[in-house]
């Protein structure tokens, strides 16, 4: 009888209850995470920015006889962005966190791996330039590039390539000035913005495209033969439409495509199937004037091959999705009612039919931004979460089963004595 029941008491002891593998981290400001990645080393690593508060106590002497520059002093003491680093291991410990500290306020969009397991970090400056970084596994910085036009810019994305450069994907007010060749020609109120820059950091070329209209590049995707699919957000006074556009390798426009409709349409991300086709998560307004998510797929010659409003209960949106090995695609973003808003984990067939759906949160406002599909299927996600009685966001990790479960810490054996 000893001896079953120290055998019961280890038995539950291994299959203790772990804790969820859920990490919030709280600092002072409003802090998001934006992107997420799995490493070579298979810990993840999240990207967003965390707000600082700068405070140049040398000028409080200064004399100041221009009211603007006064002014521009007391917005340089004021808390900024700065581009934020936080890469996590199995057992959901943090074992790095690296801010940029840049000279100037920046905020971060995308990260994409080297093949040295460091990372390029794509985003902007809170003033209007696009920047790019590249850092080593330690996130020390190799080298940093800002970039555009002599207007305000502002990335959406920037996605990896099979070169091991990047494209960043953004918009740029137009510019009417006879000496910025680039934009002398710009349509609407602002333009979609394509970089592409080499694994060096070189610019290979940049583009911009639009309509008469106010045009916003969101997201793309290289297909196999090196060309890429661009979405991008038509805005006409009150009304959102989005375009589709795919250009070759080097910038040069095969076609684009507008899709209108009576209720606003609000594109997310695109990726690329493995058959080639690709996959537009967008966002659209029902008769209720609530968010709902619809999927489009399309493939290269600009063809519909399937197109699904996934109707649910409460406002939804899928602000990234992936797909699996076995065809099924995996999303995250949010669900909303009047109350409350929380993360959103969503499981679909490959005829977009839902099989899932699970919401995560406080009773707050809480965000998934973006997602990785891991190397064992499991799913990290990394968003903001919002404390009880908080008007402040956290950044926020979570490590997801398939079955889009919250993932466990696994439980670390204790050595015996």
């Amino acid at each position: 009888m000893h001896y079953i029941l120290t055998l019961i008491l280890l038995t539950s002891f291994l299959y203790a209850k772990s804790d969820d593998f859920s990490i919030v981290i709280n600092e002072p400001f409003s802090n998001a995470l934006v992107d997420i990645t799995e490493d070579y080393d298979r810990d993840i690593s999240a990207v967003g920015f965390i707000k600082k508060y700068k405070n140049n106590q040398a000028k409080a002497d200064t004399t100041y006889t221009n009211a603007f520059d006064y002014l521009a002093s007391l917005s340089n003491n004021s808390n900024g962005s700065q581009t934020h680093l936080v890469k996590v291991n199995n057992e959901a410990d943090i074992t790095l966190r690296k801010s940029t500290n840049l000279p100037y306020f920046n905020e971060a969009v995308s990260i994409a791996k080297t093949p040295q397991n460091g990372y390029f970090i794509g985003g902007h400056t809170l003033d209007g330039s696009l920047l790019v970084l590249k850092m080593d596994s330690n996130a020390q910085t190799i080298f940093h590039k800002t970039f555009g036009t002599a207007n305000q810019d502002k990335m959406s994305k920037m996605i990896p390539l099979r070169d091991g450069g990047v494209l960043a994907i953004g918009s740029s007010v137009v510019s009417r000035s006879p000496n910025d060749n680039l934009f002398e020609s710009g349509l609407g109120l602002s333009d979609i913005y394509l970089t592409r820059l080499s694994k060096e950091g070189e610019i290979l070329w940049s583009k911009k495209y639009g309509t008469l209209k106010d045009d916003i590049g969101v997201d793309a995707a290289e297909a196999d033969d090196g060309s890429f699919m661009v979405i991008g957000q038509i805005s006409e006074k009150k009304s959102k439409s989005i375009t589709i556009l795919r250009i070759t390798q080097n910038g040069d426009k095969i076609w684009i495509k507008e899709y209108k409709n009576e209720k606003n349409l609000t594109p997310h991300k695109i990726i690329k199937l493995r058959d080639n086709n690709f996959v537009i998560s967008l966002s659209q307004n029902d008769d209720t004037n609530k968010e709902q998510i619809r999927l489009i797929k399309i493939d290269l010659q600009k063809n519909i091959l399937q197109d699904k409003m996934i109707q649910t209960t409460y406002a939804s949106v899928l602000k990234d999705i992936k797909e699996f090995s076995d065809t099924k695609i995996v999303g995250v973003g949010y669900v909303r009612d009047s109350h409350n808003t929380d993360g959103l984990a969503m499981l679909l067939d490959n005829k977009f039919s839902m099989l899932n759906q699970e919401h995560y949160g406080s009773d707050e406002h809480d965000s998934f931004n973006a997602l990785s599909i891991l190397h064992n299927s499991q799913i990290a996600a990394a968003g903001i979460y919002t404390n009880k009685d908080s008007q402040e966001t956290n950044m926020w990790i979570v490590k997801l089963n398939k079955d889009l479960s919250m993932a466990k810490i696994p439980t670390k054996p204790t050595k015996s004595k």
